[in-house]
Parts: C-alpha cells; sequence; structure tokens
C-alpha cells in the first residue's frame, strides 16, 4: 500500500504566504460575489474550518506583522474578514473556504462550498464543526474529487491549494487547474515562490508578492505567488490593483 505523507497545516497558519493567498481568494470571491448570484465555491486541499494562534506558530512573521496596522487594512476585504473573527485581538485564523463563506453572507448571498481533504484529523475537526450549513466537506483526494466535481456542478471558483508534499501534487495541480478553467471555472493556483509549480503555459496571470517588499519572513521563503485563469479582464485589474494597494499600504511601516 502506498504510504501518502501527512501534512498539518497548524503550524504554518497565518504565515505569510497564507496572507498573499488569502487576500488574493478574498478579492477575487468579493469581486464575483458582486455580481448578485450565488457562489459555486470548490477547493481542493482545505484544512481545518479554523485554527487557534499560538505563540511559536508561523503566522507572527505573516498575518502577526500585518495586525499591528489593522486600521489602515480596513479597506480591503481580507483584513475586513479577519477582524470579524478576533473581536478581541488576533486569536484565531480562518481557513480558505470560512473566508469565502463569510464573504457571501455579507453580500446576502447563498454559498455552495465542495472541499477536500485526506487527512482523518481534518476530518473530524470538519464532523465537530457547528457551521457548515453551506459546506460540504469530503474526506478524500482534493484533486480526484475537484475534477470529478468540475463538469457536474454549475462553474464557479475553484482554489487549487497543494501542500507540495508529493512530487506529483505539481502536475495534478496543473492538469486541474486548466481542466476547470476550460469548463469555465475561475481558477485560483497557489504556491510559494521557488517551488517549481509555476503552469507551463503563458497565458495564466500570476500575482506575486515578496515578503520583504511587505514587511513580512517566512523562513527559508521569499515570496509566495496566485494564478489566475478563467477571470475576464475587469477581474484581473481589480486584482492587480488591489494587491499594488496592499503594498503600498505595508511599505508606509517599518
Amino acid at each position: 500500500m502506498k504510504m501518502v505523507r501527512s501534512y498539518d497545516h497548524r503550524v504554518h497558519a497565518g504565515n505569510a504566504g497564507d496572507v498573499w493567498k488569502h487576500f488574493i481568494l478574498a478579492e477575487v470571491s468579493g469581486y464575483l460575489l458582486e455580481s448578485g448570484r450565488a457562489l459555486v465555491y470548490a477547493e481542493s486541499h482545505a484544512g481545518r474550518p479554523d485554527y487557534l494562534l499560538n505563540r511559536c506558530g508561523e503566522w507572527t512573521d505573516g498575518v502577526g506583522r500585518c495586525w499591528r496596522h489593522l486600521p489602515s487594512l480596513l479597506n480591503f476585504c481580507y483584513f475586513r474578514v479577519l477582524s470579524s473573527f478576533n473581536p478581541k485581538g488576533l486569536l484565531c485564523y480562518p481557513g480558505s473556504v470560512r473566508i469565502v463563506q463569510e464573504i457571501a453572507r455579507r453580500h446576502s448571498l447563498k454559498l455552495q462550498a465542495d472541499v477536500w481533504d485526506i487527512d482523518p484529523d481534518v476530518a473530524s475537526a470538519w464532523a465537530n464543526y457547528g457551521d457548515r450549513e453551506e459546506i460540504d466537506f469530503h474526506e478524500g483526494d482534493g484533486f480526484t474529487g475537484a475534477l470529478y466535481l468540475l463538469g457536474r456542478s454549475p462553474p464557479g471558483l475553484l482554489l487549487i491549494d497543494p501542500p507540495y508534499v508529493d512530487a506529483k501534487d505539481a502536475s495534478l495541480a496543473e492538469n486541474l487547474f486548466f481542466e476547470a478553467a476550460e469548463m469555465g471555472w475561475t481558477v485560483l493556483w497557489w504556491s510559494m515562490a521557488g517551488l517549481d509549480t509555476a503552469p507551463r503555459s503563458s497565458s495564466p496571470e500570476r500575482f506575486s508578492l515578496s515578503f520583504a517588499e511587505a514587511g513580512m519572513e517566512c523562513g527559508r521563503w521569499d515570496g509566495a505567488t496566485v494564478a489566475i485563469y478563467g477571470a475576464d479582464s475587469s477581474l484581473i485589474e481589480h486584482v492587480r490593483g488591489q494587491g499594488a494597494a496592499l503594498i503600498r499600504v505595508l511599505k508606509n511601516y517599518p
């Protein structure tokens, strides 16, 4: 039997890579919800519904460094959502689908979310999570599950966020990325800078962040990238403008 390498996101939750990934995700989902239509959302590697932040996590050099400048960041959807989850200080970090769920609620729109993870502990966390009326969690391989969903659901927004603990993750992510885009989905594919995961095609837009430029750190990683495919030009311009605005704000602080 093939052994699947485990991955536990708890120590990484809220790190600089998460900040960029979830900032882009929030901007894209908010833009799509502006249409006034319910959103179909899928995620290949969901992790837990949320994470308690402890003193030794990577979040201190990621969202923790942003949080001290919060009043200047509340023009951005991502930070408004984080603030709503943390009215008494930064104590927990929501998973991707929870961020999208909260944005849909702010638009008074329905969400249909299907998310996957192979970790039994993650499945247990979802089983004990109360606020999942709009979220279907599937314990299993997200590459296969999301691919199966593509042709059986109206097109929506797909986040591909593999842990890259298996050598095949990058090629499986690339296949899912282009299959989803061909079926009319808006697709986001996240990776840390330096990983050999960039799509071979030059077509997708890529939005990259240098952590140092934004006043963050993440161990050996210098930055993160989100590739976007299947988005119209106005959405691309919106994300580009918001990303540049975030960097301008963060660069104002030492």
